[in-house]
């Protein structure tokens, strides 16, 4: 520690001093997070600001890359949970949430490459179906994508969202502010299919909508690896939201994917949702199922996303169908320069 200290002079005032013992009870938090001496001694001796390290902040960019260079993508990760104070298991909780949101750089946008870094390191450090196995930094890190998807909604919702509006309207304003141009659209996708999204419960002969009310959810990917979910009213849906709890968010929320689509997608994201998943999730899903891709001509087609008679069907369409009505609204909002259109509701 008087090593690293050693790299600057402090005068022997009372503002040196206090600078001084400033800069220590920095250095304890930071080592405490994982970050080594070398990098920490290279930070003093360049002079940076050592005040803020949330994820995404210029101070911890600034050690990040440094540290890329001497640890394993393992490590990286593990000093990231670290930071971020990750739990063994979350449980879901809205003080919880927050607190792990706030670990995270408001300034930091959906959009932001280091997502895609992120995703790369988690794909080296965890090839094939590492990500599944028993072991306790895969399962923060599993629990970490709600986190992750919780604070890229509070970002829209922090900078795109005015008063009396919905998310919809808010996430419609940031892909339009974000993306001006025709040649950007590419870095986006709405409309993909929200199967696993739109989870009901069947009990007895009758339907369950999560929450309560009807809700045909959609989805908007940005690079596909981040993800919001929104409901047909327009709020977004979190497992972990930071804002509210309720039971469509946790059943059917979004999670930001560490893969890309097919195979790795399948490895990082979806099978270690059955080992990773949260307690307090495990609980809130029983019972909910998602629709299946069943064609007309399969035994199940009862329970299929396409059937217009189905039970995850309503007014004659398809639970398809309908979030296709839904992405249409979604749409026109981004299409409207004042966002006047109302959300369909069902």
């Amino acid at each position: 520690m008087w090593q690293i200290l050693s790299r600057r002079n402090w005068s022997f005032t009372q503002k040196g001093l206090e600078e001084r013992y400033l800069m220590a009870k920095q250095l304890l938090s930071l080592k405490k997070q994982g970050w080594s001496d070398q990098i920490l001694a290279q930070a003093v001796a360049r002079k940076e600001d050592m005040s803020d390290s949330r994820v995404g902040s210029y101070l911890f960019r600034t050690l990040w890359q440094l540290e890329k260079v001497h640890k394993t993508p393992r490590q990286l990760l593990q000093l990231l949970v670290t930071s971020v104070g990750m739990p063994e298991d979350v449980t879901g909780e809205l003080v919880e949430n927050q607190a792990l949101v706030a670990q995270f750089y408001p300034e930091l946008a959906p959009h932001d490459p280091f997502w895609w870094e992120l995703s790369r390191i988690v794909n080296q450090a965890f090839p094939e179906q590492m990500m599944s196995q028993n072991d306790l930094l895969a399962r923060q890190l599993h629990q970490l994508r709600y986190v992750i998807s919780s604070q890229q909604a509070e970002y829209v919702r922090k900078h795109f969202k005015h008063v009396g509006e919905t998310d919809s309207q808010a996430l419609a304003r940031y892909l339009r502010q974000t993306y001006p141009f025709r040649y950007w659209k590419k870095d986006y996708t709405i409309g993909s299919s929200a199967r696993l999204h739109n989870k009901l419960k069947f009990e007895k002969g009758d339907k369950w909508y999560p929450s309560g009310y009807s809700s045909f959810n959609i989805k908007i990917l940005i690079h596909f690896h981040t993800e919001f979910i929104l409901d047909s009213q327009g709020h977004f849906l979190n497992e972990m939201d930071a804002q509210r709890i309720d039971e469509i968010g946790v059943v059917n929320g979004a999670s930001f994917n560490y893969g890309k689509a097919g195979k790795r997608h399948w490895d990082l994201d979806v099978q270690p949702v059955g080992p990773h998943d949260p307690d307090f999730r495990n609980r809130a899903t029983k019972g909910f199922r998602a629709p299946n891709r069943s064609g007309r001509k399969d035994s199940d087609y009862e329970h299929s996303y396409f059937n217009p008679q189905g039970f995850y069907a309503k007014d004659g369409l398809s639970s398809y169908q309908q979030t296709k009505l839904v992405v249409q609204d979604f749409k026109r909002l981004l299409k409207k320069r004042r966002y006047g259109v109302k959300t369909r509701t069902l």
